[in-house]
């Protein structure tokens, strides 16, 4: 079925770019068009106009899940703790990253524990830190704190090997090779000061943990760094800082600054093949909403507190514009999720992601269930994890209709 559903969206879309691909689409309205396409020095350029939903969401998530880890069995392997990166294996298992046992535990489609791995420990297939796993066809893929384990199908370990200490991500394209997301922190000896937005490189590797290949950079996220009296004090993000993503979108990658509504679509090269893009998407960002996040974040730290990031913090501007997004997911369809930024005052609105169609058109707005941070996305199903009142971690497969 998934197959089926997938190969339709695609066929669609294809057949749609068949129909607009002279200047401009529209849905039928006399209005503004949906989408207008053009080249520029070979690179294709679409920019979505309107959403196709208006101002209603065609696609619905079901908050009831069809699958409940924490609820579908008994015993430690079906308790959480920090659980995170959760991913539908290409057999139809669930893997979920549970990163207070440092284990990677692997499920059956309806929830019965299969097998897991990992522990903590520096050994072959432990981990001092657990933060993401990802698929490379039916090889598993698991790291944390800058070491990379290859799983084979069996849950077997095959190798490890190291990338950047400072990778937050991995993210596999579908030739195999793998791209890491890095995010490195300003020290001292860089000798910065003020507002700071320094590149982070994107770099190749294959599954063997050869270096394949530079392929060019990202804008690293808006920092400040604060010095007093020529000494060092500390560093923190601007308050609604701007910070790039990255995401694998079939062999190529997506890479987006999150100070427009715009990602980009590079080849395994590097070279630029197309730009998806809202233009003059509002992100405008208030003094009040401003303050509120200033408010927010610093009455948290105990009255009186000398903290050096509490220093750093009341010191620290903000950005020029509220985020467009805050990460990159795409789905089987090929289409282009974004998750629309919320701040840290912000963070009890439900999650929310703006979706571009394979073809650039933007569709409209998918509402995430509360209390639920989305994993991974099937042609029929959100994959994350659900916390409940009490906070405990319940990973969960969510039912994602497709009007």
């Amino acid at each position: 079925m998934t197959m089926q559903i997938g190969s339709i969206a695609r066929l669609g879309s294809a057949a749609l770019l068949l129909l607009c691909s002279l200047v401009a689409c529209s849905d039928g309205d006399s209005g503004t068009p949906l989408v207008v396409r053009r080249d520029s020095a070979g690179v294709r350029i679409v920019e979505a106009m309107r959403p196709l939903w208006g101002d209603s969401s065609l696609w619905r998530i079901d908050p009831d899940p069809v699958v409940d880890l924490t609820l579908s069995g008994t015993g430690p392997a079906h308790e959480f703790y920090r659980a995170g990166s959760m991913k539908q294996r290409p057999d139809g298992s669930l893997a979920i990253a549970d990163g207070s046992s440092r284990e990677v535990r692997v499920f059956s489609e309806t929830g019965e524990f299969q097998a897991s791995f990992g522990g903590e420990g520096d050994g072959p297939g432990e981990f001092r830190r657990l933060r993401r796993i990802g698929n490379a066809g039916d090889t598993l893929l698991a790291f944390g704190d800058g070491r990379v384990t290859v799983v084979a199908p069996d849950l077997s370990v095959v190798r490890t090997f190291d990338v950047d200490f400072f990778t937050t991500d991995l993210h596999v394209l579908s030739g195999g090779a793998i791209l890491p997301e890095m995010s490195r922190p300003v020290l001292p000896m860089d000798g910065l000061a003020g507002r700071v937005r320094r590149p982070e490189p994107l770099i190749l590797f294959d599954l063997e943990g050869t270096l394949i290949d530079s392929i060019g950079e990202v804008r690293g996220p808006e920092l400040y760094v604060l010095v007093r009296d020529g000494s060092y004090v500390g560093s923190a993000a601007l308050w609604f800082a701007d910070r790039s993503h990255v995401a694998a979108l079939g062999p190529h990658i997506l890479r987006g600054s999150s100070d427009m509504m715009q990602v980009e679509e590079l080849d395994a090269s590097g070279n630029l093949v197309r730009i998806l893009r809202i233009p003059d998407y509002p992100l405008d960002l208030s003094a009040a909403k401003i303050a509120t996040e200033r408010s927010h974040v610093l009455d948290g730290f105990p009255p009186g507190s000398t903290s050096v990031l509490k220093t750093v913090l009341e010191a620290v501007p903000a950005s020029g514009n509220r985020p467009a997004f805050a990460d990159i997911l795409v789905d089987p369809s090929g289409a282009v999720w974004l998750e629309l930024y919320r701040g840290e005052s912000e963070q009890d609105q439900p999650q929310e992601w703006l979706v571009l169609r394979a073809d650039g058109i933007w569709l409209g707005t998918v509402r995430i269930p509360d209390r639920f941070t989305l994993s991974d996305i099937t042609m029929d199903a959100v994959l994350g994890v659900w916390r409940d009142e009490l906070d405990v971690a319940h990973p969960q497969v969510l039912q994602l209709t497709r009007n």
